[in-house]
């Protein structure tokens, strides 16, 4: 899964499996979470540029 490089409060990178429809979230403390049944248009309101 590609991530997105992001610098909004605790968040550090998302990325999405559109196949899988999973969310994955990296924060800057090195953690990762994961979430599932993430439908696309919900992703791409998370990675527009101002969203996060």
């Amino acid at each position: 899964m590609e991530m997105k490089k992001i610098n909004s409060g605790k968040l550090r990178a998302i990325g999405y499996d559109a196949r899988a429809r999973m969310l994955q979230v990296q924060l800057d403390d090195g953690s990762t979470l994961q979430y599932g049944t993430v439908g696309e248009e919900t992703w791409r309101s998370l990675s527009s540029p101002g969203a996060a």
